[in-house]
């Protein structure tokens, strides 16, 4: 199926792949015009910053294995869940500016999380094509007739 998906054989050069400061910015500026249609994602037991990189990587023309980018998932979310819970958890209980600081401290979790995905990314052997891997992903979460199925590139 892979195969299948692959337009040409042209390999992505390192270079070619987002910064980690400039998917940072592209992630806040393409989440927030859409904030509650990507938060549909994690409820659907989905990654935000994983669904947003295969939205980029879409764009770009660059297809990658979804299995490939686990292990990344998986070091960064043993953290940030739990204390996304606690944050969520302990909301009425905070004055603005704690609640505050919990959150911005999970964006600095959300952050690294990026910043592991890129890592895991920059270590594969990349293709060009029309890989759909956005669609891939929503599909495999149930979500591909949900309200980001306009994004499919």
């Amino acid at each position: 199926m892979r195969d299948e998906q692959l337009m040409t054989t042209e390999q992505v050069a390192v270079h070619e792949l987002p910064t980690p400061l400039g998917f940072w910015h592209w992630s806040g500026k393409v989440y927030g015009e859409r904030n509650q249609d990507w938060l549909t994602v994690q409820a659907q037991g989905g990654n935000v910053n994983l669904a947003l990189l295969l939205h980029r990587l879409d764009q770009l023309g660059i297809v990658v294995d979804l299995t490939d980018l686990q292990p990344a998932l998986v070091q960064t979310e043993a953290v940030l869940t739990p204390w996304r819970t606690l944050r969520q958890g302990a909301k009425s209980r905070l004055d603005e500016e704690e609640y505050q600081a919990m959150l911005a401290h999970e964006l600095e979790l959300e952050r690294l999380q990026q910043g592991v995905l890129l890592q895991t990314l920059r270590s594969l052997t990349l293709l060009r094509g029309k890989g759909h891997n956005l669609l891939n992903y929503l599909s495999l979460l149930g979500a591909q007739q949900g309200p980001l199925r306009d994004l499919i590139c």
